[in-house]
């Protein structure tokens, strides 16, 4: 997991709400033990690259999703 997205993916807010739904312990293993990958592999470049459109989604604090359609 790139440093760049921990910094997005676990800020304050959401780390609070690990803590309060009790996944904070095993979230921050993932952090420490998983691998730093800063951009996409060949496989993930193919597999991008053979879809027409996809689906972009975000939650924001208060929980209320946001999904995008992007493409064909």
């Amino acid at each position: 997991m790139s440093d760049r997205f921990k910094s997005i993916s676990f800020s304050a807010s959401v780390r609070a709400a690990q803590v309060r739904h009790g996944t904070r312990d095993l979230n921050q293993r993932a952090l420490d033990n998983g691998p730093a990958h800063d951009a996409f592999g060949a496989a993930e470049r193919e597999f991008i690259a053979a879809r027409d459109s996809f689906y972009m989604a975000t939650v924001n604090q208060e929980g209320w999703p946001y999904i995008q359609h992007r493409g064909g």
